[in-house]
């Protein structure tokens, strides 16, 4: 029984160097030879007391895992993506393999794309327990799948591809399935400076030329001012997340649903302003009362609705770029802050119409003193005749007087 322990040892031995797992009826055969010795040594000797035979049992099965254990190779039960949850992935997601090995985890130490080891990549993290490393698709990936998209005229697509672990000689083969993987082309950065200097350029004109103010009193509209807001916003981080990631990243959206939200704003404003654009003449010589002012009040007060809407498009703007910047993403927006967005700028349109008009009516053309109107004029002209008829009588009296 010793030698036949020895010599299973060495044959497990050399597998395990090898890598290479042993046929396995070589290993049912040593199992069978050994299980039987050690039986019948649990036989013959009997004197060593009644719970041998159990102990024999216990021993074998012990064996019998250990063994089979060592005979199945290492194979992928699953893999996920942890921002989705699903059998897909996008570059900057991380993917959780699950791993059936008896092997350490830090032996999988590198990821495969069809069979191509991903230079650089190390795991992003490991759980030894539950038997599953962690890899995030960074630009390391999207340098070595890209090559896919050169010969296509399209920015970006869902790449089938087989993904893997290992260690830096060789990936799991068994278990692994295609997997659709989004690859984006890359974009000459020096384009992104391009168009940011000349959307610089073009904002500076629009605002020297009054972009934010009312065509009807030339105060700063809250419409307006809004919609010039997100569209900066959205500008400033799609251009900066072109410049990090060298690629066009998607639009969600609820971007473009905080678009028609502002756009609907301003147009809902300048019907108002037509509607009291014959009543209310424009004054040439106005002037605004000061940016904040004019977006926050009607002409005679702060108005609730205009603060309301101010601070909500001033919060989740400071969010937005927050996120876009620290993800390099364009961020989405859940469907609660569009309600919330939606509902306050309703708001304010809805009682836009009831605000009081800033009057800037010219004012009432000066009086001049000489001429006098027509009604007056025959006033005076009936008080002249009665005075002048007093001081005739007191004249024919004086005369009789005298």
């Amino acid at each position: 029984m010793t030698l036949i322990c020895v010599l299973t040892a060495i044959l497990l031995l050399i597998s395990f160097i090898a890598k290479r797992p042993l046929p396995k009826f070589l290993l049912i055969g040593f199992i069978l030879l050994e299980s039987s010795l050690t039986f019948g040594q649990g036989v013959t000797q009997p004197s060593q007391g009644a719970t041998q035979p159990s102990n024999n049992k216990a021993a074998i099965a012990d064996t019998s895992k250990k063994l089979a254990k060592l005979a199945l190779p290492d194979s992928i039960i699953s893999i996920t993506d942890l921002s989705t949850q699903k059998d897909s992935a996008k570059i900057n997601e991380i993917l959780a393999f699950k791993i059936k090995t008896v092997k350490p985890m830090s032996y999988f130490s590198n990821l495969y794309v069809d069979g191509i080891k991903v230079k650089g990549l190390k795991p992003w993290g490991i759980n030894n327990d539950d038997k599953i490393v962690f890899f995030k698709l960074d630009h390391k990936v999207q340098n070595l799948v890209e090559q896919f998209l050169e010969s296509k005229a399209i920015d970006k697509a869902d790449i089938p591809v087989y993904l893997s672990v290992g260690d830096s000689s060789k990936s799991i083969i068994n278990g692994i399935r295609s997997m659709p993987l989004e690859v984006k082309q890359r974009i000459n950065v020096t384009w992104v400076w391009v168009m940011t200097i000349i959307l610089v350029i073009i904002l500076a004109v629009a605002l020297k030329h009054n972009i934010l103010k009312d065509d009807n009193n030339l105060y700063y509209s809250l419409g307006r001012t809004q919609m010039l807001y997100w569209t900066i916003l959205f500008g400033i981080a799609y251009l900066y997340i072109c410049k990090q990631t060298g690629t066009l990243p998607d639009i969600p959206g609820s971007i473009l649903a905080i678009m028609g939200i502002s756009a609907a704003t301003t147009a809902a404003s300048k019907v108002i302003e037509n509607k009291h654009k014959d009543v209310t003449p424009i004054d040439p010589t106005a002037k605004s009362e000061g940016f904040f002012m004019d977006i926050l009040s009607d002409g005679s007060s702060i108005n609730i609705q205009r603060f309301q809407n101010v601070a909500f498009n001033f919060l989740f703007g400071v969010i937005f770029v927050q996120k876009a910047l620290s993800t390099n993403l364009m961020p989405d927006f859940d469907n609660n802050v569009l309600l919330l967005l939606g509902i306050s700028s309703g708001t304010y349109a809805t009682l836009k119409i009831t605000e009081a008009t800033k009057e800037q009516n010219k004012p009432a053309p000066q009086v001049n003193s000489d001429e006098v109107p027509t009604g007056q004029t025959a006033a005076a002209n009936t008080a002249g005749d009665a005075g002048a008829a007093t001081p005739t009588e007191n004249n024919t009296g004086d005369a009789t007087k005298t």
